[in-house]
């Protein structure tokens, strides 16, 4: 190896290990390797500073073997075309982020009850004629049903969260038909993607019709789950649903709040109630919101919000100034966190068709 390209590899070295967290060749064979994802263009072998790895051809493919001591710089996981690395393409672009407190009374809160906060302060000052939420069905105990708000006490009652899908676009386009021209969207990437493309592609209603308007607020989303499957899932650990008094789902934990107490499991243990579609989303920090809200990257009783949009960020700049919510910038730790667990769903994609 000329000694040029050694030396330009050590300087790729230092730099990753300065400034990002570096990964072993053992993550890139588990993610990549192993998976059946390796594309054989040979860029991790030849860019490895201290040839430990080798392409190795097996029933003429070509498998990136490790052969040598690996250093973990992190250069082999770095260079894969298949690896996400980036932090537009695992978190997306934002002008800036923050962890913010509502200070509105919400017995439902979650979290920091930011996004109640935000849809309140829209609908008392008529930036928007209403918002899109969801709430438990009447009859049914935690089935999703999406609703529209035009009063700030409606709000309340969609407090909390509930991890199955909900219709929100539909219940947007009822909104539209029947003559409201501005409303406030909350919903995971999926809900908020559709939206998007309403906005930016030539068919779209909202590119077609400027005089209508869509403000999206993207939840953080891991996976949703099927109603069935969550009814079936808590019977039998015992929990009847109509005792349920709140979920969430923190650090890898679902937690299920009665009045008996808490029930807690590790999510994967809900991986059969699963909804199917959620196996296909990569995004888990919904990046073409205008504001993206999540519990990822903050202390307990507040929401971690990455403004998008400037839009966005007057929204939230004049939430608290007027008093609906008090915000402060989000500590570069906190950023990690999102793009960590963010590089976790995004990466989980492919191991939908493991290689045989």
């Amino acid at each position: 190896m000329a000694d040029s390209v050694q030396d330009d590899l050590a300087r790729a070295e230092r730099w990753l290990k300065s400034n990002t967290k570096r990964n072993a060749f053992k993550k890139l064979e588990k993610e990549i390797v192993k998976t059946g994802v390796c594309t054989e263009c040979g860029a991790c072998v030849s860019n490895c500073p201290v040839d430990a790895l080798t392409g190795v051809y097996t029933t003429g493919k070509y498998v990136p073997t490790l052969t040598g001591n690996c250093t973990s710089c992190g250069i082999c996981y770095t260079v894969c075309p298949r690896t996400l690395v980036f932090w537009k393409d695992l978190v997306g672009d934002f002008r800036s982020a923050w962890k913010v407190r509502s200070k509105l009374q919400n017995e439902k809160r979650q979290d920091g009850g930011a996004v109640i906060a935000f849809l309140s302060y829209m609908l008392d000052k008529k930036i928007v004629e209403a918002a899109v939420v969801t709430r438990q069905d009447t009859k049914k105990p935690w089935m999703p049903v999406a609703v529209l708000a035009v009063k700030k006490e409606e709000l309340m009652v969609a407090g909390g969260s509930i991890y199955t899908h909900s219709p929100v676009v539909q219940e947007m386009m009822r909104g539209f038909k029947s003559g409201l021209k501005t409303i406030a969207v909350v919903g995971t990437s999926c809900n908020i993607d559709a939206i998007s493309k309403m906005e930016t592609h030539p068919a779209g209603l909202l590119q077609i019709d400027l005089g209508l308007g869509a403000f999206k607020i993207g939840l953080f989303c891991m996976e949703s789950f099927t109603y069935t499957g969550l009814v079936q899932f808590l019977e039998k650990a015992g929990v009847d649903l109509k005792e349920v008094q709140r979920m969430a789902i923190s650090s890898g934990v679902f937690t299920v709040t009665t009045s008996q107490g808490k029930h807690e499991w590790p999510v994967e243990d809900l991986s059969r109630a699963t909804a199917s579609s959620c196996s296909y989303c990569r995004d888990f920090s919904c990046k073409n919101a205008d504001l993206s809200c999540g519990n990822i990257g903050s202390d307990e009783g507040w929401t971690t919000v990455l403004v998008r949009t400037i839009r966005g960020e007057q929204i939230l700049q004049e939430s608290a100034a007027d008093g609906y919510i008090e915000a402060e910038l989000l500590d570069p730790k906190g950023l990690e966190s999102i793009e960590r667990v963010a590089r976790s769903k995004a990466m989980r994609y492919y191991s939908l068709k493991p290689e045989r």
